[in-house]
């Protein structure tokens, strides 16, 4: 035990270091965690769209949300999520899937979201690309 003690003392450059990768590795952890809580497979989230319970929220551009979109989906931009809230109203008593292209955008939007009041949002884990992946239908331009 000494010895560490020593060792600390001598190079507090070192120990600094590995306090700071260990604190990194406890946040990016957390933050895994926290995601992986409100995410939901394609198959989960067909299954409550198709029993009417869900409704699918593409946090894309405009233009990627023309190009290629969820079925049913609505578009509301990250950079507009607090001021388009307006278009979701009528879904209060739904889930919200919140989807992106690959899925990491998408924690910043859930918290947004129930920021507003959302009870239930939920993260299409992967994205869209995990969507088109499992060979699910989209709909728009391309």
């Amino acid at each position: 035990m000494d010895r560490v003690i020593e060792f600390s003392t001598n190079h507090p450059l070192l120990i600094a270091s590995l306090l700071a990768v260990l604190a990194a590795l406890v946040a990016n952890e957390y933050l895994n965690y926290r995601r992986s809580r409100q995410a939901i497979d394609a198959t989960d989230a067909t299954r409550l769209y198709n029993q009417d319970a869900a409704v699918f929220i593409d946090v894309r551009n405009e233009n990627a949300f023309q190009a290629s979109h969820l079925p049913g989906a609505i578009n509301v931009p990250m950079a507009y999520i607090d001021q388009r809230q307006d278009r979701l109203k009528r879904f209060k008593q739904r889930t919200l899937v919140v989807y992106c292209d690959n899925g990491q955008r998408t924690l910043k939007a859930i918290q947004a979201l129930e920021a507003q009041g959302w009870s239930d949002v939920r993260q299409l884990r992967g994205g869209i690309n995990a969507w088109r992946d499992a060979s699910l239908p989209t709909e728009g331009r391309g």
